[in-house]
């Protein structure tokens, strides 16, 4: 009676561990998919940028940056 109760609390936590790794392993699935979104978001800009750049006459960067910046309320 007691090697059954043993087996049957062994299988209890197996079934309970098993159930943790499938859930740890859709947390790191989820974070290659944001990683992946990330790099993509990323290459995108930086495919873009040279485009941006070349239509830019105005003021620089930095003074656009700066001005928008600055409270004028």
């Amino acid at each position: 009676m007691i090697l059954l109760e043993s087996i049957g609390a062994i299988k209890k936590h197996l079934d309970y561990m098993s159930h943790e790794i499938v859930e740890i392993k859709k947390l790191i699935v989820g974070l290659e998919s944001d990683k992946e979104k990330s790099n993509r978001a990323w290459d995108d800009l930086m495919s873009v940028s040279d485009q941006i750049s070349e239509k830019w006459t105005e003021v620089s960067a930095s003074d656009e940056i700066r001005s928008q910046r600055e409270k004028t309320w």
